[in-house]
């Protein structure tokens, strides 16, 4: 059966000290975080700018949770898209000297937001007549 080939997989990886498993990071994200009771170094963080932990934006943060919650509800398209969100595309056009931004929340997002823009889309257009 499935389950006994799979069991043994997991047990050749365990025996082999390559089975994975998830640590339980009991600080905020750092250069270096506390697991397991012990400070380490950091080398896997996407926080590449250092600004996870920045006193100012975490008190940003805490006001903006404060007047606009902290969940989306959904999609822009399917919600509306909030007044902090335009404003924020407003400001990063101006600054990169542009008359539209369009934010995503992640960049993995702006993987499929953005490719088929830049190569046309994954599915030809089939005319309907």
């Amino acid at each position: 059966m499935i389950w006994e080939q799979l069991d043994a997989e997991l047990a050749a990886l365990k025996t082999d000290g390559l089975q994975r498993q998830r640590r339980v990071v009991q600080s905020s994200y750092g250069v270096s975080v506390e697991v397991e009771g012990r400070s380490l170094l950091s080398f896997c963080s996407n926080d590449y700018l250092g600004l996870a932990n920045n006193a100012a934006l975490r008190e940003a943060a805490t006001e903006v949770a404060a007047r606009w919650g902290v969940g989306s509800g959904s999609s822009h398209l399917v919600c509306g898209h909030q007044a902090p969100h335009e404003e924020l595309e407003q400001k990063l056009a101006a600054f990169a000297g542009n008359a539209r931004a369009l934010f995503f929340s992640t960049a993995y997002m702006a993987n499929p937001g953005v490719a088929p823009a830049l190569v046309g889309a994954a599915i030809p257009h089939v005319p309907t007549s």
